[in-house]
């Protein structure tokens, strides 16, 4: 492989003379309109990699054919294409046009390239349209702007992991994140595991990594669909890729402040019944045991405004209490404070920049806070030469982190589900005289009083991240280029867990501190040029290679019994246990393309990657640790041969490619660690807890294909445009687990054996119905269709649940020949005749566990309307989900314990021949059909408006270059909701969507933004 990679290289890339095109010096000044010099402009030599950037003169110089065409681009400035045509000095004025931002963007290995030579669908998102109206997760900050782009948050509170899936769910049991790349450098960015879909699963969302990216540092972000656009990345562009370019200094630099600031309110989606009150069989508490006993019981009596005691021994009103949520949660609020700072001088430029987030959460004693610092430099420290080096540092503090889904300790579980008598103000006493917690329902201790969750209990977290780069690319006067980069992203974590001595469940308390250190070191080098064949042809082969070396190290130690009430720390516990984890894992890549243009009409990529594998290697066996993709993709602009006079621009394209994906270490032979406890002084060995599946020795990677077909079409001088994407894309050899029998002491078996498939439909219409002078409307408007099928699992399975609800009778899971995703519950036992088959007391008999649809929305869509007018301009951003499915919780705990509106009917009568009462009937009918819990997630939303005004620089002096101020809201309003009682987008997972349940009601943001440059 060696010998062939280094052949190829001479090969293609020594052969003197080839065609009749002389290499020049090309050397220049761009400047503005007003003759202003433009330092920072991106000069490339269409169809290749090669390129350069003008110094702070606004001068360049560019080894380039003298066939070749340039191309000028700047962020602001409408691009310029010029054909070298022997000319040595090309001076070149760029004219300042905001609309048309598009047209170079930035693709796979971090390489701008024209958007009309692409052979695939890429979708950019420019960093501006991030930071006024901002989430706290910038993940976030992209539903509704790109086609086929499914985002989804999940209901944590401040700082929570984003769930974000490109063009369907493209693996049975991996990772369907996507790969996120910072300006060239893959970094790992998996939501929390902290709640993995598991029954009794009582954690905090922990975040993501992506979520720690401070937007205001953000140029762009480019999404990767496709295998075709993301093939050079290899097996970790499987679920596609995002590119996410960072400032730089550009023009002659200066100083950008940043200001937004927020506040967030809850919305409450519960509609209860507020006609019966806290109690049993029909009858309100008589002693506070009594009230206590029944805490979450709403299956008293009719509210009748008498005073009735309650679980403190306090007389108070029998009334309903509809404010529990407004009352508990406060009004949150979030701080952003960037400044920045950059310089262009001979030789190079920096950027500076320092950020601050201060976030003030709804949930009570909540919040995050974290500080950002990058630089950025560029240094060209002799000729030909170009240094780019890159920091980018954060801190970050996230206070009480909520627990979702289970009760215990969960405060948004229980205010959610207070009786409708209970004032929920009545329990913020929060502790007794003794310091223990002021338990509301005896009965069952697991619920927790809110207060006492929100303040007593810790789930905080800390971290300290250091992503870091720098690149190096050397042009020959032969046009021949060398580009090395080394990048690493390391963070550090620290999360410590307290259940407080005092709490109900548990009485002495526990504390958990977990100590993460992850460190992924990325290199690479590539090697290219272009070279001309008469005036037509181009040819630009490319070689490149790559290292990965992942490694992860936590340290967990566990301590209960606290000794001293109120004391949390490790010292103080009794009994302690410590456990490690470890992970270590490389990955060695070569690969290349070549990529032919002719003229301005014809564009084909291909290009082919191999990946060596250490998760594959299996100890004494010479077992396949390497794969090979393959891809090709082509445009051809049809509009530079036809060019009908309504046409502007149309462009088809096609691409295939394969894309692989590799296993998680210690799957192909057990691997050991130690137990947290010991046996006569020493310690106790057991298999890892990576193997609860039986290893297999000859595991491959996953693979998938994919076809895509697309169109791009502008009208009426580029006033309408229109880019119609169709794709296939085919898993097979997916990684599944097997179920095994419980009798082999393992969970299931690791196979490759699963096959899946996606296909869909992308559409991205953009108008402008209006342009002039002082005014412009722009329109657009993208949306997505995608068909999951799940072709095969195990051999002979035909159906696996990975995810069960805490009220165990819902259920996530796949089903061969259905959507990934399918939401299971119980149906209703029928009779022959098609009725409903019920016990002797009158309950429906339950059925069989039936699939009623995916987790996953098919339909996507976003519609986005920008008015400008003069220095006046308004955003309004409307976003739409449909066909998706959520099992409620919510519901079936609102049915248990009387509070749903469904439980009013037949609530002082008696069912059935036993005569139950009505508590008992729909509890019981609660367990035993719970497909009534599946709500369809179908919903418009009001997602964002922004209205902004931008100050003339004449009014200071022209002192400050940009003043903009602008009145901001995201999360508005639900134009269309079909769920009753939850937030359709209130999944507490971001694995196993498709489950709610305990999460942070949904919140809307109110406020300002202002925007300043001098």
């Amino acid at each position: 492989m060696r010998k062939f990679t280094w052949l190829t290289l001479l090969l293609l890339l020594g052969l003197p003379g080839l065609g009749m095109a002389q290499t020049l010096t090309v050397t220049g000044k761009v400047t503005d309109a007003k003759g202003g010099t433009l330092p920072g402009v991106t000069v490339i030599v269409r169809g290749t990699q090669q390129g350069t950037s003008t110094d702070a003169s606004g001068a360049y110089s560019l080894a380039a054919a003298d066939t070749a065409t340039l191309v000028f681009s700047s962020i602001g400035f409408t691009p310029q294409t010029i054909a070298v045509r022997s000319r040595r000095v090309i001076d070149v004025s760029l004219s300042e046009n905001a609309q048309q931002l598009g047209e170079v963007v930035v693709t796979a290995l971090n390489v701008a390239r024209e958007r009309k030579t692409l052979g695939y669908s890429v979708t950019e998102v420019k960093g501006e349209t991030l930071t006024q109206a901002r989430e706290t997760n910038v993940a976030n900050s992209l539903v509704g702007k790109v086609a086929g782009l499914n985002v989804n948050s999940t209901s944590g509170g401040a700082g929570s992991s984003s769930n974000v899936i490109i063009r369907g769910v493209s693996s049975l049991n991996q990772t369907n994140q996507p790969l996120y790349v910072i300006n060239g450098v893959p970094v790992e960015s998996q939501p929390s595991i902290a709640n993995t879909g598991g029954q009794y699963d009582n954690s905090p969302d922990l975040g993501d990594a992506i979520s720690n990216i401070n937007p205001d540092d953000i140029e762009s972000i480019s999404v990767l669909k496709g295998a075709a656009a993301s093939a050079l990345y290899g097996y970790r562009a499987k679920a596609g890729v995002i590119l996410i370019t960072t400032k730089s200094a550009k023009n002659n630099g200066g100083i950008e402040f940043n200001s937004n600031y927020v506040v967030e309110r809850i919305y409450n989606l519960t509609d209860w019944q507020y006609e019966y009150g806290q109690g049993a069989n029909n009858l309100k508490p008589t002693t506070a045991a009594g009230a206590a006993q029944v805490g979450n019981s709403s299956w008293g009596g009719r509210l009748d405004g008498s005073q009735v005691v309650q679980f403190d021994g306090t007389l108070r009103p029998y009334v309903a209490q509809k404010d529990n949520l407004q009352n508990f949660y406060r009004t949150g609020s979030s701080w952003t404070n960037t400044l920045a700072f950059s310089k262009a001088f001979t030789g190079g430029s920096v950027r500076l920049s320092a950020s601050n987030l201060t976030n003030k959460a709804v949930v009570p004693n909540s919040g995050l806070g974290r500080q950002t610092f990058n630089f950025v430099g560029t240094f060209d420290p002799f000729k030909r030469l170009t240094i780019d080096a890159r920091a980018n540092y954060i801190l970050e503090q996230a206070d009480n982190r909520p627990i979702l889904a289970d009760g215990a300790g969960n405060a948004n579980f229980n205010v959610t589900f207070l009786p409708t008598s209970l004032d929920v103000r009545s329990l913020e006493p929060t502790v007794n005289a003794d310091r223990t917690e002021l338990q509301y329902n005896t009965g069952n201790p697991y619920n927790t009083n809110p207060y006492f969750a929100a303040y007593k209990f810790v789930n905080d977290t800390r971290r300290e991240r250091l992503l870091s780069s720098v690149s190096a690319r050397y042009a020959f006067d032969n046009g021949l280029f060398l580009q090395g980069r080394v990048g690493r992203d390391g963070y550090t974590d620290r999360f410590t867990s307290v259940t407080p001595s005092g709490t109900a469940y548990l009485p002495t308390g526990r504390i958990t501190e977990l100590t993460t250190q992850f460190t992924d070191l990325n290199a690479d080098a590539l090697i290219g040029k272009t070279f001309s064949v008469g005036e037509d042809f181009a040819f630009t082969p490319n070689l490149g290679t790559s290292y990965r070396r992942t490694k992860s190290e936590a340290f967990q130690n566990l301590g209960s019994d606290l000794a001293v009430f109120g004391v949390n720390t490790l010292g103080n516990a009794k009994n302690k246990s410590a456990q490690s984890f470890f992970s270590d894992q490389e990955v060695q890549s070569a690969y290349g393309s070549l990529e032919v243009a002719y003229r301005e009409l014809l564009f084909v990529t291909a290009t082919v990657r191999r990946d060596w594998f250490s998760t594959l290697a299996t100890p004494g066996k010479d077992n396949k640790l390497y794969n090979t993709t393959p891809g090709v993709s082509a445009s051809f602009v049809f509009s530079e041969l036809v060019k009908p006079e309504f046409l502007s621009f149309g462009k088809i394209r096609a691409g295939y490619s394969e894309v692989s994906q590799a296993t998680l270490p210690f799957q192909t032979q057990l691997s050991y660690a130690f137990l947290p406890i010991s046996l006569n002084g020493l310690p106790l060995g057991t298999i890892s807890p990576d193997n609860v599946n039986i290893p297999n020795t000859g595991l491959r990677p996953s693979r998938a294909t994919e076809i895509e077909v697309g169109t791009e079409l502008a009208f009426v001088q580029n006033r309408v445009r229109l880019d119609l994407t169709f794709y296939k894309k085919n898993s097979k050899d997916e990684i599944v687990f097997a179920p095994a029998s419980i009798s082999s002491g393992y969970q299931g078996a690791v196979l490759n054996s699963g096959e899946m498939e996606n296909k869909g439909v992308e559409m991205l219409l953009t108008v402008q119905p209006i342009r002039t002078t002082n005014f412009t409307w722009t329109s657009s408007f993208n949306a997505a269709y995608n068909k999951n099928t799940v072709l095969s699992l195990a051999a002979g399975q035909q159906q696996s649940v990975y995810a069960t609800s805490r009220s165990g009778v819902g259920f996530v899971g796949q089903i061969v020949g259905q959507p990934y995703g399918q939401i299971l519950a119980y149906d209703y036992l029928y009779n022959p005749d098609g009725s409903i088959a019920t016990t002797p007391n009158g309950v429906p008999t339950r059925g069989e566990l039936k699939s009623f649809g995916t987790a996953f929305h098919p339909w996507t869509e976003g519609w986005s309307n920008d008015f400008v007018y003069k220095n006046l301009s308004l955003g309004v951003l409307i976003d739409g989900k449909f066909g998706g499915k959520i099992f409620s919780a919510t519901d079936y705990y609102g049915t248990v314990f009387g509070l749903h509106k469904r439980t009013l009917e037949n609530r002082e009568g008696t069912f059935g021949s036993d005569k139950i009462d009505a508590a008992t009937y729909y509890s019981t009918l609660a367990n035993n059909v719970s497909k009534d819990f599946v709500q369809d997630a179908s919903f418009i939303k009001l997602r964002q408006v922004t209205l902004g005004y931008s100050f003339p620089s004449s009014l200071f002096g022209n002192h400050i270059q940009r003043l903009t101020l602008s009145l901001v809201a995201r999360n508005l309003a639900f134009l269309k909701r079909n769920t009753d009682n939850i937030d359709p987008e209130g999944n507490y997972n971001a694995f196993a969507q498709g489950l709610e349940l305990g999460g942070v009601p949904p919140v809307r943001t109110f406020g300002m933004n202002l925007s300043a440059k001098f």
